[in-house]
């Protein structure tokens, strides 16, 4: 066998012993603030979803929301950036679409009570025409 092909796999070992050797990859970052950031702006959307009502028109969004900011906790515990990163992102993105829909269905009540009021009101209107 020549030099070369000894080489390749050697590398390819301690590669790959520098990879999975536990106490974390060669590649991982540290949490930057602005990863913590995202944390914090994901926290206080939850939090806005909440105070919006969430809980009542969208619960599964918020739900979802909620638990992938645990699982961003878990991942800052394992100093695990990529995944404390994607958590955060997609617990706010989960906790904006549970405030919308909560304000969509909210809106949508109101605007069905306002409905009913203004079909009392032209019942109203046609009784004292016809009484007149």
């Amino acid at each position: 066998m020549s030099n070369g092909k000894v080489r390749f796999p050697i590398f390819l070992m301690s590669l790959a012993i520098l990879l999975l050797a536990p106490g974390g990859s060669t590649l991982a970052q540290p949490i930057s603030p602005a990863m913590e950031q995202e944390f914090l702006d994901a926290r206080n959307a939850v939090d806005a979803a909440q105070k919006g009502q969430a809980e009542k028109y969208a619960p599964e969004p918020l739900k979802q929301a909620q638990d992938l900011l645990v699982t961003a906790e878990n991942a800052r515990s394992f100093k695990d950036s990529v995944k404390f990163a994607q958590a955060s992102r997609l617990a706010r993105a989960y906790a904006e679409l549970a405030r919308a829909m909560a304000e969509l269905k909210t809106e949508e009540e109101k605007l069905a009570a306002t409905h009913e009021e203004l079909q009392k009101a032209r019942a109203e209107i046609d009784r004292l025409k016809k009484s007149q």
